[in-house]
Formats: C-alpha cells, structure tokens, sequence
C-alpha cells in the first residue's frame, strides 16, 4: 500500500509521521512536492493526501481509493469524480473550536471599535464623548445568525450563550437532532438574516452557495452586523462592499477574501474593492486556524483518518 503526501510537510508533521511509520511498517509513505512529478507519484498511489487535486490528477490515478485533505474545505476538488469513483474523501473539523473562537473574536473587535479605538489614541485622540459615533456596542442578547450551522458553527453559538444571546442556525437540511445548542434552526437564509442583528457567514463553498448572499441579501441587513470566516466567494464581493459603503450594513468582519498573494513577494491586497478604506471594517488575513493547538488538532485528526483508511484496507 502507498500513501502519498503531495506537499511539503512541516516540521510539526515529524513525530505524528513517524508513529505511523513505525505502526504500519509495511506501508510506503511517499512525500513529494514536486508539482512536475504529481501525476506519476499518484499513478501507484492507494491514498494521497492534497489540498488540491484536479480532474487529470485523479483520472491519471487508476489504484486510487481515498483522497484525505488535512484541513475541512472541499472546493478545491472534483468531488463528482471522486464520487464516481467511489474513492473515499476524508476531511477534518478538528479545528472547529479554533476558528469559532477567532469568528467570535473579531465580532467582538467589531462592535467594540477595537481596531477604531486603538487607531485613534495612536495619534493621541480620545475617545470618550457619549455621542453615538464614540459609543460601543454591546453582543450581549443580541439575535445571531449563524450561516452554516455545522461543526464551526456550534462552537460560536456555544461561546456566545456565554452573553445570552439567541442562537438562528440556518443549513439547507433541517434535522431533529437532540441538543442543539442554538434555540432556532432554519432552511431559510431569509428568515435567518430578518430575525438577525449578527450575521456569522461559515458557509462552504460549492455551487448552490457561490454568491448566496448578494446585492439582493445585502438590502436586507439594514444595521447588521457580519462576521464572515466561511469561504469569500459565498459573499458577492461588490455586494459586501457597497453594503458597507452606503451604510446598509453597520459593520464586517471578515478573515476570508477575494484575492491572495502567490510566489511574488509583493504585497497583495485581499480584494479588488477597497475594504481597508471603511471604518466600520474589521480585517484579518485569512487566520482563523493559524493557531498551534488547531494545527496539531489537524495534524492528530489527518493521521487518524489515514490509519482509519489502512485498516479499512487490511480488514478486506
């Protein structure tokens, strides 16, 4: 059996690659990073583990029976391959907590006007006149909306019961499951964003949700808040942009975005409108997970998914 890593790993990858290594000695764990060389280490490979695999990747992959992607979005694959394949796909949500706690974070720094506060005091201005533009807001009993109510999503509805806050999960597939944390679950994005005062946007993205809020969804959210660590192509960039402008919404935080730098060295601005412009504009670079406890969380949950997948294999 071969199990093949396409990227380079880092250094916290050693200790967990080598206990697998020494568990299933007779397995080949292959490490190539080489981009030129993908498409012949995949011919023999039982399972790789990708960020990213494109058609001819997988098509070029006849012994291929589970691609295992070390963190949780899918976009970046074929999944109606894979599927057709029937070639297993794992993913992790081990850092769940981690990016929930981050969303909740920059929502906090949002309507706290942290960022506004710090930036003013710099240069020596202070503000502490009661008039509305130096006031705070407050997330306390605040009505939340939560888009993409899933592993992520429970977590921040978890945290912010904390300030007793009414809790709108919206997902397309409304179930019965016993102790959900939110007090209201939906199929409907309208109703979800009218009964909102903060929307949290942790939606994947695939076809039916490219561009799931727009203009249309934007007009709206009259002084809402939003809060978005999903995917940035969910949310019409334009649309997001000019909501903010206009003054439609009061405020975003956003750590997922439109643009990302490449191999240059050169500064890359994350999107195409100036978000950085806006003062009601909180921004982080796409961070949600860069914590060390979710990164050996999914390191853990990778490798308990690629010793799930050898067993799999051996009990047939």
């Amino acid at each position: 059996m071969k199990i093949l890593f396409l990227s380079r790993l880092s250094e916290d990858w050693d200790a967990p690659l080598n206990r697998l290594k020494e568990e299933f000695p007779e397995v080949e764990f292959r490490i190539n990073d080489n981009p030129e060389e993908r498409i012949t280490e995949l011919r023999n490979s039982d399972a790789v583990i990708a960020g990213r695999l494109t058609v001819e990747e997988i098509e070029s992959a006849p012994e291929l029976k589970a691609v295992i992607v070390p963190f949780t979005g899918l976009n970046n694959f074929p999944i109606d391959i894979i599927n057709k394949r029937n070639i297993k796909l794992y993913n992790t949500h081990a850092n769940a907590p981690f990016v929930a706690e981050h969303a909740v974070a920059l929502a906090l720094a949002l309507l706290g006007k942290v960022t506004e506060f710090q930036d003013d005091l710099k240069k020596g201005v202070w503000n502490r006149t009661k008039e509305a533009d130096d006031m705070w807001t407050s997330i306390r009993r605040k009505n939340i909306g939560i888009l993409g109510y899933g592993h992520i999503g429970k977590y921040i509805a978890k945290y912010l019961k904390a300030f007793d806050c009414h809790i709108i999960g919206f997902r397309r597939n409304v179930n019965s499951q016993k102790n959900e944390v939110a007090d209201e679950i939906s199929s409907n994005l309208d109703e979800a964003i009218t009964k909102s005062d903060i929307l949290f946007n942790v939606l994947p993205l695939n076809p039916e949700t490219k561009h799931i809020i727009n203009a249309e969804k934007i007009a709206k959210m009259k002084g809402k808040y939003i809060v978005t660590v999903g995917r940035g192509e969910t949310i019409s960039e334009d649309a997001m942009y000019n909501g903010l402008k206009d003054g439609i919404l009061a405020g975003a935080a956003i750590d997922v975005w439109y643009k990302y730098p490449g191999k240059s060295e050169e500064p890359v601005m994350p999107a195409n409108f100036p978000f950085w412009e806006l003062p009601n504009v909180v921004m982080s670079p796409h961070k949600s997970a860069h914590t060390a406890e979710a990164v050996k969380a999914m390191i853990e949950d990778t490798c308990s998914n690629i010793r799930n997948f050898i067993r799999s294999g051996k009990q047939k």
